[in-house]
């Protein structure tokens, strides 16, 4: 499937174009459309691919980026990524050159201080997933499900059950289009550590 600019300039018109109240919702709904229609073409494609791997010498983390391209353009990337008590698994999409949409999974786990029967110390679970949909690099929606649990085995059904509601955590929102923005140029090891661990 061809995923170029032109097939696509429709929807990039819709998305882009300047609005007279673009805080409006039904502006917002169609925007939403556009974006998502965007997305299941992206998917549906068949994308060359390449990966690179990066692993941090003064932090504890390990990250793997592919790189999928439609020709010579970049329409989405994932990042799997993380270090001792949490990992993340970051998936991007671009048309025209634009981050439009970011979906994240972030898992994490700390102890409860509680002792199980056989001695272990207890653990809780917890996995947030975000959905963030983007026009012009300014967040239009943020979308957020979270679920935790002391059986990590029930988390998927947990997530399955759950239901989408407006994002919370603003500031992870902001770091997810961030990630997006600076991984669209990642092509060594190098460049992955810098997406990642920016200077202060």
């Amino acid at each position: 499937m061809n995923l170029n600019v032109a097939r696509l300039r429709p929807v990039l018109l819709a998305l882009f174009a300047a609005v007279s109240d673009p805080a409006s919702g039904q502006i917002v709904e169609e925007q939403v459309r556009g974006i998502r229609e965007i997305c299941n073409r992206i998917d549906s494609g068949k994308l060359a691919s390449a990966k690179v791997a990066y692993e941090g010498e003064s932090e504890p983390i390990t990250a793997t980026c592919t790189i999928f391209r439609e020709g010579d353009s970049v329409v989405k990337i994932h990042l799997s990524w993380g270090g001792d008590h949490f990992a993340s698994d970051e998936y991007f999409y671009y048309a025209g050159g634009k981050l439009i949409f970011v979906y994240a999974s972030d898992g994490s786990w700390r102890f409860t201080g509680d002792t199980l029967a056989n001695g272990e110390s207890e653990t809780l679970d917890e996995v947030v997933e975000h959905r963030v949909y983007v026009v012009d690099g300014k967040v239009i929606r943020h979308l957020e499900k979270a679920v935790q649990s002391t059986r990590p085995e029930q988390l998927k059904t947990l997530l399955s059950k759950a239901e989408n509601a407006p994002g919370k955590n603003s500031e992870r929102a902001g770091t997810l289009v961030g990630h997006g923005q600076a991984l669209w140029g990642v092509r060594t090891r190098e460049d992955l550590g810098k997406a990642l661990l920016p200077e202060p």
